[in-house]
């Protein structure tokens, strides 16, 4: 090798030392970096609190109960009275828990209350009605003594429109009109839309020429979903119990426009504007002002009520009633500091009190599950530790790694530093040689 490839060989393995060198400190900085994360991680598992099980002894505290033959009442709290009644020591928190009949409001989420149209006749009696025919338009013209004047066109001329062909088709049914094959009759049918927008038909007979009426069709609720609806006039004994019951427990409700109390308590009704309902074997009330509310379309054949504002209905039920009192009582002890007995100031009789010891279960199990959640979570969080903490592991190792190897490197390239250093010390010797000869 000549002289001048081996300096160029030389600086080559120089500049590849350094590079071995820097890559290296490189290295040795990321592991550094990863030792910090890895020691972070060991921390946060070091300051992680270890969830305890809840005992069912700190939900447990003994209790005083007693029997009147009745209800099984219990002694919620108590309170030493600080004067010296000789009568009384204490004033004393007691409840039992008794079927309480009770009036409720509840509202329907999809009433679907569903209408039927009623015929509705307007007679002009005592009006003295000239009824007059045009030819020309083929139509009716009606106007009573006090100058109302309608005028009627005959169907068959009329847009039909799905207003017009829904109150014609009921008009047709309550009149027994209606054809067997579902098809609308329109002769001698002559129809005139009011400022409201109701039609109201005129039938052309001899009859309609001396005594003319107008036929509407009035729209009234008929169902609640698949119950049929039944307005009540005549009160069964059950009916006024329940009725007086529910209006006395919700006075401002709208059951008030239809029910009162005299002062004796008895059951007021006109009779009308309540109806009743079945739902899941049920009996329900409602009145006609919450279903009017709750009416927002006529019934469309084929058609579904949508957007119905809830329903209001009610009814009256036993449903089980804390009943709470307060009273100053005598309350007698044992030797052990333990309550025996208790007489109270309305009662004469002493009742024997029962000790037992009471696990509030409710509070309990919601310790239990909040303690189940924290178990889950602490184990989530050490799991994900773990995992980070491998996968540091696993690149520290092969840090390590290139680190061995990149030592090894460096040793081969001192090694071979020295030999080609040695090549060229060779070199420079033998060439001063030849010049001093």
């Amino acid at each position: 090798m000549g002289m001048a490839a081996s300096q160029a060989r030389y600086l080559a393995l120089t500049a590849r030392k350094t590079n071995c060198e820097y890559e290296g400190q490189q290295i040795n900085q990321a592991r550094t970096a990863l030792a910090n994360q890895s020691a972070n991680l060991f921390n946060r598992l070091l300051d992680l609190e270890v969830p305890v099980a809840p005992k069912t002894t700190d939900y447990t505290e003994v209790q005083y109960s007693y029997s009147d033959g009745t209800n099984e009442s219990v002694i919620d709290s108590w309170q030493q009275l600080s004067s010296s009644d000789p009568n009384y020591n204490y004033i004393v928190n007691h409840y039992y828990y008794a079927d309480v009949y009770t009036g409720s409001q509840k509202l329907l989420d999809n009433p679907q209350v569903q209408t039927k149209g009623e015929l509705s006749i307007d007679e002009f009696l005592n009006q003295n009605p000239v009824v007059s025919y045009n030819a020309n338009d083929d139509t009716y013209t009606i106007t009573t003594a006090d100058g109302e004047t309608r005028t009627y066109s005959a169907v068959g001329s009329l847009q039909m429109d799905d207003k017009l062909e829904n109150s014609l088709r009921d008009f047709e049914v309550a009149m027994d009109m209606a054809t067997s094959e579902g098809a609308l009759t329109t002769d001698a049918v002559y129809g005139y839309q009011d400022s409201n927008g109701t039609w109201h038909f005129f039938l052309e007979n001899e009859e309609s020429m001396t005594n003319p009426k107008d036929y509407s069709t009035v729209y009234v609720p008929s169902m609640v979903g698949n119950s049929p609806l039944t307005e009540l006039t005549n009160l069964t004994e059950d009916q006024t119990a329940e009725l007086a019951q529910i209006i006395k427990d919700l006075p401002d409700s709208s059951m008030k426009d239809y029910l009162s109390l005299d002062k004796e308590g008895n059951l007021l009704y006109s009779g009308s504007g309540i109806y009743a309902f079945d739902m899941q074997g049920t009996t329900y009330y409602t009145t006609e002002a919450d279903l009017y509310n709750s009416m927002q379309t006529y019934d469309e054949y084929g058609k579904p009520i949508e957007n119905q504002q809830k329903l209001a209905y009610y009814n009256a039920s036993y449903i089980k009633t804390k009943i709470e009192e307060t009273n100053h009582a005598l309350l007698e002890t044992d030797g052990n500091g333990r309550f025996t007995s208790v007489k109270f100031d309305d009662d004469s009789v002493i009742y024997t009190l029962n000790t037992e010891t009471v696990t509030d279960e409710d509070a309990y199990q919601d310790a239990m599950n909040e303690y189940n959640y924290k178990v889950q979570q602490y184990e989530k969080t050490i799991a994900d530790i773990n995992a980070k903490t491998s996968i540091i592991q696993q690149e520290d190792r092969t840090l390590e790694l290139r680190l061995k190897q990149l030592d090894t490197e460096q040793n081969a390239l001192s090694t071979e530093m020295e030999a080609v250093k040695k090549v060229i010390s060779d070199n420079v010797e033998a060439t001063f040689k030849t010049f001093s000869d």
